[in-house]
């Protein structure tokens, strides 16, 4: 039988895993070095940092992150010690597209925007800029991607070009090297570039911005409108930008209920297919019934099915709430305590609408999401 670690926020660890061997759940963010020598297994979310500190004294022989981003495993030392790891790539897609239009949904002129001519700028094409991307298209907006590692098909792929968007989402990860390095893509010069007229989110790694060269840009005249997911440092964020941002929330874009557990399952597997070892199908069907006007526009019709399920205004309003409680010496915990007992939150994907007719917009937004269009007079 296996030791596993695991860490206790990755949805259904133990009944998941249990088949595998001994599960222990523990603290991620605090996690040590003397906690995983006995491991065989360890499982972790992005506030662990996995490399040789963490593993060099332990009996490690798989790592699964229940994450897209890596920016906090040490590759080229898992690939040097042999030790095979596994992502959750994908697995918090819809969930973080799903935040960006309830962003969106937030600041309605720009979503009129967008359904009247302006354009939406996507940084990054992969699992998430590559979904938001199709979902905009889908819905009939513009939309410019920049990607300088993949090809980007029919989009167009400058950075500046999609910089001068009326909404940007940042969607690339964080690195620091190479000859792309996405470690303050958004520095001082390039904010200085976005006006008031523009839209930015970033719902992908806080250090993709420079969050001081933010904050100065934030407090000039003609600044952009500005949401946050990800911030530089988390837990100790950069506390002065929060109330210079429109929305401040504590990297849960992906932290649907739906994600986590799609994730947890993508470890599982991870780890069944390295021991050889076969596993049972877990379903995902999606059991939420929504109500839908039909006299709508597409884009109050958009508003009107995000909102429905879930509010950023609402996560924007805990957050703020908990950094003004929090004691001057708590550090960054009011900030994991945020994330640890975030609200459960389903996603769109799936789901059943009940409409008096159909109509072309909500055809297109059945189309977009997957959704489950029942006539309420049968």
């Amino acid at each position: 039988m296996l030791n596993i670690v695991a860490d206790q926020n990755i949805p259904l660890a133990g009944e998941l895993f249990r088949p595998f061997g001994n599960v222990t759940l523990v603290d991620g963010r605090g996690l040590a070095a003397a906690q995983i020598r006995e491991a065989d297994v360890l499982l972790v979310r992005s506030v662990t940092r996995v490399d040789e500190c963490l593993l060099s004294e332990s009996k490690v022989q798989f790592v699964g992150s229940a994450t897209s981003g890596y920016d906090h495993l040490d590759l080229a030392y898992l690939q040097r010690c042999k030790i095979p790891y596994a992502l959750a790539s994908g697995a918090n897609a819809e969930s973080v597209v799903e935040y960006v239009l309830a962003a969106m949904c937030s600041q309605p002129s720009f979503l009129e925007k967008l359904f009247t001519g302006g354009k939406l700028g996507v940084v990054g094409y992969g699992h998430v800029g590559r979904r938001l991307a199709e979902v905009a298209t889908c819905l009939g907006m513009d939309v410019g991607v920049y990607d300088p590692f993949v090809d980007c098909g029919s989009y167009t792929n400058d950075l500046q070009q999609v910089l001068d968007s009326d909404v940007i989402s940042l969607h690339c990860e964080l690195t620091d090297h190479g000859r792309f390095p996405s470690k303050h893509l958004l520095n001082k010069s390039r904010l200085e570039t976005l006006g008031d007229r523009q839209l930015l989110i970033n719902a992908a790694r806080g250090g993709v911005i420079d969050n001081a060269a933010l904050l100065d840009r934030l407090q000039q005249p003609n600044a952009p409108v500005v949401v946050l997911d990800c911030w530089e440092n988390e837990p100790s964020i950069h506390q002065q930008l929060v109330p210079m941002v429109s929305i401040a929330t504590p990297h849960i874009a992906g932290y649907s209920y739906d994600s986590k557990i799609r994730g947890s399952v993508m470890l599982r597997d991870a780890l069944a297919k390295h021991l050889a070892c076969q596993t049972i199908d877990v379903s995902f069907d999606n059991d939420l019934c929504l109500n839908l006007d039909n006299t709508l526009s597409l884009a109050l019709s958009l508003a009107n099915l995000v909102t429905n399920i879930y509010r950023v205004d609402a996560d924007d309003a805990r957050f703020r709430r908990a950094l003004a409680e929090a004691d001057s010496e708590s550090g960054g915990r009011w900030f994991d305590d945020l994330r640890r007992n975030y609200p459960t939150r389903r996603e769109l994907l799936g789901a059943k609408v009940s409409v008096d007719a159909r109509t072309d917009s909500l055809e297109r937004l059945a189309q977009c999401f997957k959704l489950q269009l029942i006539d309420r007079s049968s």
